[in-house]
C-alpha cells in the first residue's frame, strides 16, 4: 500500500494548486483576456479532446515501460509548463500563451492518469479500497484548492494562484519519485469485442455522458457563481470546497455501501444522483442553496467514480490494466472536453436557469439508462461478474 499512499500525497497536492486554476480560469479568460464564453468553453473542449488521445497513450506506454516512468516524467513536464502559465501575463500574446499552457497542462495530465491509477490498483489487495483512498486525497486537494484560490485570488490576484500552482506542481513531482516500480509482464493481444470488453466499451461511453455533467464545473458553474456571488471569489471556493471535504470525509461510509450493493448498482445510483445534483443548481439563487446541490451531487460522485475505476480494473488482465483504464480514462476526458462547449455556448443565450441546467445535465439522465439497459440485458456479462460486484 506504499504505493498508494504516495500516489495519493502526490495527487493531493497537485490537487490543491490545479484547481485553483481549473476553477478560475474561465473567469481569467473572459474577465482580463477579454475572450468569449464560447471561446473560453474552446479551450476547455481542444484541451480534453487531445487529453483524451493522451489518456490511452499514457496507459500503453505505462504498460510497456513501466507506470512510474510515465508518472514520474509527465509530473516533472506538468510542473515546466507551469512555469510557462505563472509568467504568461508578462509576455506580449498571453491571450494566446495562456490558453495553450493551459491546454498543455490538462494533456500532460492526461498522459500521466492511467499510470497513477495503474500503480493504485496493482498497489491494492481491494481494488475499491485503494481507489477510494485516493480519491480522499485528491478530494482533499480540490476541496481546499478552490477555498485557498478564491483567498489567494481576492488578495493577490491572478498571478498568485498562477505561482501556488507552480509551487504544488513541484511538490507534487517531487513525491512522485518515491514511487516503486511494479514489474510488468506484457502480453501484446489485440482488442477484441467480447463480454468484458463490451463492458469496458458501456461503462467507458457513460463515463463520457456523465463527464459531460461533471465538466459543468470549468464553465458554468463557475460564471453562474460569478454572476449569483457578483465577483466574490471566495464564496465560489467555497462552493469547490464542500464537494472536495464532503468527498474526503465520507468516502469510507460511501465505501461500505457499495461494498454491500454492488459496484455496478452503485454505479448507476450515483450516476443518477450525481446528475440530479447538478441539475439542481437550476433552482438555486444564493450560497446555502448551492451548498445543498453540491452537497447532493457530491453524494452520486462517492458512489459512482470510484466504483467505474474499479470495475474496469477487475475486468482487465493485470498486463492490461493501464492500457484499459486510459481508454476509460481517455472516454472521461471527451466528456470534459465537449461538456464545457455545451454548456459555454448556451450558458448566454438560455435566459431561465432551470431550463439551463436541466439542458446540461441531460446526458448523465441516458447514461443512467443506458447502465440500466446494459445491466438488465446482457446476462452473460452479470453471470460473469456476480461475485466480484456483489
Amino acid at each position: 500500500m506504499d504505493n498508494v499512499k504516495i500516489v495519493t500525497v502526490s495527487s493531493a497536492i497537485r490537487g490543491l494548486g490545479y484547481s485553483s486554476i481549473w476553477i478560475y480560469s474561465s473567469i481569467y479568460m473572459t474577465k482580463f483576456l477579454g475572450l468569449s464564453t464560447f471561446f473560453a468553453a474552446l479551450v476547455f473542449m481542444s484541451g480534453g479532446i487531445v487529453s483524451s488521445f493522451a489518456q490511452y497513450g499514457g496507459g500503453r506506454l505505462g504498460d510497456r515501460i513501466g507506470h512510474k516512468k510515465v508518472f514520474t516524467i509527465f509530473l516533472s513536464a506538468v510542473f515546466l509548463m507551469s512555469l510557462i502559465l505563472a509568467v504568461s501575463k508578462f509576455i506580449n500574446g498571453s491571450t494566446i500563451l495562456f490558453p495553450l499552457s493551459f491546454g498543455a497542462i490538462m494533456v500532460l495530465n492526461g498522459f500521466q492518469s492511467p499510470s497513477s491509477n495503474a500503480l493504485v490498483s496493482r498497489s491494492s489487495n481491494v481494488q475499491l479500497k485503494g481507489f477510494s483512498i485516493m480519491r480522499v486525497g485528491n478530494n482533499l486537494g480540490w476541496g481546499f484548492g478552490p477555498a485557498m484560490g478564491g483567498f489567494i485570488l481576492s488578495y493577490f490576484g491572478f498571478p498568485g494562484i498562477f505561482y501556488f500552482f507552480t509551487v504544488t506542481a513541484l511538490i507534487s513531482f517531487l513525491i512522485s519519485l518515491k514511487v516503486r516500480n511494479i514489474p510488468l509482464n506484457i502480453e501484446e493481444k489485440h482488442l477484441k469485442f467480447n463480454t468484458s470488453n463490451l463492458a469496458l466499451i458501456v461503462i467507458s461511453v457513460s463515463a463520457l455522458l456523465i463527464f459531460m455533467v461533471q465538466a459543468q464545473e470549468t464553465i458554468s458553474l463557475s460564471l453562474y457563481s460569478d454572476g449569483i456571488f457578483s465577483g466574490q471569489y471566495y464564496e465560489i471556493g467555497l462552493v469547490y470546497m464542500l464537494n472536495g471535504l464532503l468527498v474526503a470525509f465520507t468516502q469510507p461510509f460511501f465505501y461500505k455501501i457499495s461494498r454491500k450493493m454492488g459496484e455496478f448498482q452503485a454505479l448507476i445510483l450515483g450516476g443518477l444522483i450525481y446528475t440530479l445534483g447538478f441539475a439542481s443548481y437550476g433552482l438555486d439563487s444564493n450560497l446555502i442553496q448551492m451548498l445543498v446541490s453540491t452537497a447532493v451531487f457530491t453524494m452520486g460522485e462517492n458512489l459512482s467514480f470510484p466504483n467505474g475505476y474499479s470495475i474496469v480494473a477487475s475486468i482487465s488482465r493485470k498486463e492490461k490494466i493501464g492500457t484499459n483504464i486510459g481508454i476509460y480514462n481517455a472516454f472521461c476526458s471527451a466528456g470534459r472536453a465537449f461538456g464545457p462547449l455545451l454548456g459555454g455556448a448556451f450558458l448566454p443565450v438560455i435566459s431561465s436557469h432551470i431550463l439551463f441546467w436541466i439542458y446540461v445535465t441531460f446526458p448523465g439522465f441516458i447514461a443512467t439508462v443506458l447502465l440500466i439497459f446494459f445491466y438488465r440485458t446482457i446476462k452473460n456479462y452479470r453471470e460473469r461478474f456476480s461475485k466480484s460486484i456483489s
